[in-house]
Formats: structure tokens, C-alpha cells, sequence
């Protein structure tokens, strides 16, 4: 360019990818300053990313499409629940019959029951079930099971573990590394402000991915202990299936019950991450797609402890209840959408993921360009490193400044990730043709950035 007054040769100014995005998406910054005059940021702080989130008009199949009426090929798939895509028409179908026979009427409809023999029939561990309305629901009545059940009120996690948002799963979901003390004895650290100040006390940090560690804390502490709550990171990070048969040898061993979290990993195949592993939970948490796009939440397990939940012969001194709970709407989607999970679509699914992540791989090789794919079935993230991933500490390691540019890069060649690059995910409508696409444009943002 040539400054016309000085005749001297000026460099061309290229646009940000936030400016970029902040031209094509003015009604999305428009809703986002609305709300702002009477929430607290966004709808929920999943949604944020800067400089603002997109707000989305309508979605079909596998797309979105946002107020801007710019098209989106849709990889997060809301946090990993949309596993048939948006709007399938046997989820409508189950919605609106449901609708027409009643929104919620006080009392059982049926349609709870269908769904957790569906639930128990998939799920070899599941004696019994109880359905909530979120995974954090889930979790906070399984530990609070466990803690009756053995008389001991403190739990074991991994570091890096996300189960919800009451206050004992919300310590060391995401701790500062100059406060989490030595790896193998990581300390316990809260995620949240207002947090009761016991709960770090109820809470032994345990580190992924290391038998030799895991194995020494739980035998010093498993006389307080009432259960470990196992987060296998599906998609998030690589978690080795003999390390998911140790930590369940090593409950047993020490006489503790095991909680598993699949209410990301139950997208894998009809039983779910344990059955991949060969494992048999005491406890077992779900949630994400068993609603069909609706607020869920359940957890099940063996019947001698559900069943202090039974108070049809009497008080127990257990008690789980919520006046949302099993809603029929919820229940209904979620039988829906099971029905459609077939072995052959957990085959299609897993096999486009592992396709995704090798050829990400193979591509990020030859572009000689710090990043990997880290995939579990359909689920999957990106991480600018290239540096092996064993825990939460390495994830600390990557380039999240890279992982945005990414984002925005992304989101102006039409498709929508996750806002981090983790726990992306494909949905049942999806095919090779937009897995490549998906691949090429990737590599041409990241020439960019």
C-alpha cells in the first residue's frame, strides 16, 4: 500500500480473527451487552469466550445457525449431548405425544419406568436407577449413598476431575500449579469461591495415570475413606485401560466403593465406558445424552445400596427426591434417543472419531506444527503441545492462546467447536465428507495463525 502524500511503501494491516469476528457477528454482541444489563454475564459461564459469545438463532441435524444467520458445522453438540444431532425426528416425535398427554402431573407417568429398564438393560452393573435433573445432582447423591452406606465422610478424586458443581467434587477440578503441591501427593485446593471451608478437608487429591502413587495414598487413607469418584476423561485426556482396571483392583482391595463418571464417557457404546474397560463400578453416574436435550441426570448401581433409597416398606434414612425429577419430557427424549443408539451407530460414531484424531494427527506432522488429537470414541480435543499427555498438570502445559486463535479461526470457515478445543464431539448425522472438511480447515487456519 502507498501512502499517497509521501510516496513511501506502507505494509498492509491484516485483521485480527477478533476483529474478523466481531464484523460478521454484531447481533451476537448486541444480545451479549443486553443481557449484561440484567445477568451475570452470559446464559451460563460455559457459554463465555471473548471478546463475546455467539448467540445461535435455530439449529438442524448437525448444523446451527446463529442470529447473524451465519452456518455452523456443529462439533460441541451442547457440551457433548446432541449424540443424534438437533431436532431428530424421534426425539420431536416422543416430545410432542408427551406434551399432549401431559407436561408434568405429580405423580409417575410410565414412561420413567421404560426408560430405566432401557438404562438397566444396556448397563450390566445397573441393578437399579434413580433419574435427577444434572450429572452434579448425580454425583452429589451417589457420594452422599456412599458416605451413608460406609459411615465415613471423606472422598478420593483425581486431580483434574470435573463432577459437578456441589462443593466436595468442586477441589481441584482446576488448580493453580504453584498451589497443588507434589504430583504424586497432590494437595487439596478449591475451585470456587463461597465453597464450604471443610470440603477440602473431605477430599484426598489423587494424580491420573500413576498406579504406583494412587495405590500408596489410598492404602494410608482408606480407613477414612468411603469411596473413590472416578472422571475417566473421555476425549480429554489419554487414560490407559489397564489404569481404569487398577483403580477398580484397588478400591476392592482396600474395601471402597467405586463411583464411576460416565456422563460424558456413555456416548462410547450401548454399555458405556465400563464395559469397554472391563470394569464393574459400585456406583455409576450419567446424565448429557440419556435426556435427549433435556436437563437429566441418574445414577444406579448395585441393589443393595440403591435400595436404601427404597422407602416404599418404610423409612431407610436415606432420601433423594426434586420436584423435576424423572419429568416425563426429560424421560421420554431420553428413551427416544436410546432407541436410536444402536451398535451400529456407536460404530459409526467411534469409527469418524478415530478417523478425525488420526488424520488430525498425520496432519499436524507433516504441517511440522506443535498439536495433537486426543480422542475417546466421538469425543474428542486439541491440544498445541507435543508433548506427551499423562494428567492434569500436562494439560496445564498447552498453548491456550493458540487453542482460541483456533476457535475464532474456525468459527469464520463455518464450523463451531468448543470454545477450548476439549471435549468436542460428532454427532450420529455426520459423515466423512465433513470430518474432511473440518480437517482442511483447521490446516488453513493454522497457516494462519
Amino acid at each position: 500500500m502507498r501512502d499517497q502524500g509521501k510516496g513511501i511503501n506502507m505494509p498492509e494491516v491484516t485483521p485480527s480473527l477478533e476483529e474478523i469476528y466481531q464484523t460478521r457477528t454484531p447481533q451476537s454482541r448486541e444480545f451479549f451487552e443486553r443481557g449484561a444489563l440484567f445477568t451475570s454475564g452470559p446464559a451460563k459461564g460455559a457459554y463465555f469466550f471473548h471478546p463475546y459469545p455467539l448467540t445461535m438463532a435455530k439449529s438442524e441435524s448437525c448444523y446451527l445457525e446463529d442470529v447473524d444467520g451465519r452456518r455452523y458445522l456443529d462439533f460441541a453438540n451442547h457440551h457433548t449431548t446432541q449424540i443424534l444431532g438437533h431436532n431428530h425426528p424421534s426425539v420431536i416425535e416422543a416430545v410432542q405425544n408427551q406434551l399432549q398427554q401431559g407436561i408434568a402431573l405429580g405423580a409417575p407417568t410410565g414412561i420413567e419406568t421404560k426408560l430405566a429398564e432401557e438404562m438397566c438393560r444396556r448397563v450390566s452393573t445397573l441393578d437399579r436407577i434413580r433419574f435427577v435433573n444434572s450429572g452434579t445432582e448425580a454425583t452429589l447423591h451417589s457420594i452422599r449413598l456412599a458416605r451413608g452406606f460406609s459411615k465415613k465422610s471423606k472422598i478420593a478424586k483425581f486431580e483434574g476431575g470435573y463432577h459437578g458443581s456441589h462443593d466436595v467434587v468442586e477441589v481441584s477440578v482446576a488448580p493453580p500449579l504453584n498451589q497443588a503441591g507434589p504430583s504424586k501427593t497432590p494437595f487439596s485446593v478449591p475451585n470456587a469461591g463461597g465453597i464450604s471451608p471443610n470440603a477440602i478437608n473431605e477430599v484426598l487429591v489423587l494424580p491420573y495415570n500413576d498406579e504406583e502413587a494412587v495405590e500408596k495414598l489410598i492404602k494410608e487413607h482408606c480407613h477414612e475413606l468411603s469411596c473413590v469418584i472416578f472422571d475417566p476423561k473421555a476425549g480429554l485426556l489419554p487414560i490407559r485401560p489397564e489404569f481404569a482396571s487398577f483403580v477398580r483392583d484397588i478400591t476392592r482391595q482396600n474395601n471402597l466403593l467405586l463411583i464411576f463418571d460416565e456422563i460424558v464417557g456413555f456416548r462410547v457404546g450401548t454399555g458405556g465406558l465400563q464395559e469397554k474397560y472391563g470394569i464393574d463400578p459400585d456406583l455409576t453416574c450419567f446424565g448429557k445424552i440419556i435426556g435427549g436435550g433435556f436437563p437429566v441426570g441418574a445414577f444406579g448401581g448395585r441393589a443393595d445400596l440403591m435400595d436404601l433409597l427404597d422407602n416404599s416398606k418404610g423409612p431407610t434414612g436415606f432420601f433423594q427426591s426434586g420436584s423435576f425429577s424423572a419429568h416425563p419430557i426429560t424421560m421420554a427424549a431420553g428413551l427416544a434417543t436410546l432407541q436410536q443408539l444402536t451398535p451400529e451407530a456407536f460404530d459409526h460414531l467411534n469409527k469418524l472419531g478415530d478417523y478425525l484424531s488420526s488424520n488430525l494427527n498425520k496432519m499436524f506432522s507433516e504441517e511440522n506444527f506443535p498439536a495433537q488429537s486426543v480422542n475417546l470414541g466421538s469425543v474428542f480435543s486439541i491440544y498445541f503441545t507435543d508433548k506427551k499427555l499423562r494428567n492434569y498438570r500436562d494439560l496445564t502445559q498447552t498453548d491456550k492462546g493458540l487453542a482460541n486463535k483456533l476457535f475464532l479461526g474456525l468459527l469464520e470457515e463455518g464450523y463451531f467447536l468448543s470454545y477450548t478445543l476439549t471435549m468436542c464431539c460428532l454427532s450420529l448425522p455426520m459423515e466423512i465428507f465433513q470430518i474432511d472438511g473440518l480437517i482442511k480447515a483447521i490446516q488453513k487456519t493454522i497457516k494462519k495463525i
